[in-house]
């Protein structure tokens, strides 16, 4: 079992903050374990977070988080990353078509890429223009929907990173691994004399291709999650200030998005 740390050991802010959160994790596991009665429902948990100066709307946002906590970020075992990004918002209210080429220029700019749009009544359809075909090998898979209807706005971003990871790990595994099996049995058999150590040394060879194939891919998976993140935390804000001005009203404040389900990756 681990000692407790020194009284005398100084902690930094992040830290304390780290101890902190913890320490109220415990105590709310220990609470709920010994008084199961003693849960609060939302509404008490919005009054709370009123009384602490937090917004209910957020709280209502993070409670609707947790009907799928598995799925947000979810790395893929063999990849190490998400082999598919998905992210989803719902904002209050509808927004008119007009408001649909600001929105396509807010995807352009922050994408890099002019893409396809296309308008269908209250629906808003982006697809990457790198595409071509969606079975193609190479070039993004990104599609961005934007629908008004039944009095919220919809608003989803897909992007598929399995084309990535297979020209990634077939490339560096299947051809680097491949590519040096005659040396490593040749310097196995014909300099060692071991054909235990001629397979350990191509295992070797091939576990660091599959290593490296899974650093790029996470880094690659990341950069690209940021930035549709950003696109996404964008789109919001535009979709939220067109209903604000579609619908002005005395004293209403900016309209509040949820998330149902939140942001997810899902691996294939």
């Amino acid at each position: 079992m681990t000692d407790a740390p020194g009284t005398n050991r100084r902690f930094n802010d992040e830290e304390v903050a780290l101890i902190i959160k913890r320490a109220a994790e415990l105590q709310q596991t220990e609470q709920i374990a010994d008084e199961p009665a003693s849960a609060l429902t939302l509404a008490e948990v919005e009054q709370i977070a009123k009384e602490a100066g937090i917004d209910p709307a957020l709280i209502r946002r993070a409670a609707q988080t947790l009907d799928r906590p598995g799925e947000a970020n979810r790395p893929s075992p063999w990849a190490g990353a998400p082999t598919r990004l998905v992210f989803e918002r719902v904002v209050d209210g509808e927004i008119s078509p007009d408001e649909h080429e600001n929105l396509i220029d807010i995807i352009r700019r922050t994408m890099g890429d002019n893409g396809i749009p296309s308008v269908f009544g209250r629906t808003l359809a982006w697809t990457s223009g790198a595409q071509g075909s969606r079975r193609q090998s190479h070039g993004r898979q990104v599609d961005v929907s934007v629908v008004s209807r039944g009095g919220v706005t919809t608003i989803r971003i897909e992007e598929e990173l399995r084309n990535i990871a297979g020209a990634l790990f077939g490339g560096l595994v299947g051809g680097g691994g491949g590519g040096s099996t005659g040396i490593t049995i040749g310097i196995g058999m014909g300099v060692l004399n071991s054909p235990a150590m001629a397979a350990m040394l191509w295992l070797g060879v091939a576990g660091g291709f599959y290593l490296l194939a899974r650093t790029l891919f996470g880094r690659t998976a990341e950069k690209r999650e940021w930035q549709l993140r950003e696109l996404i935390d964008r789109l919001e804000e535009e979709v939220a200030r067109a209903v604000a001005r579609k619908t002005p009203q005395i004293g209403a404040s900016t309209p509040r998005s949820v998330e149902p389900g939140g942001e997810t990756a899902v691996t294939g």
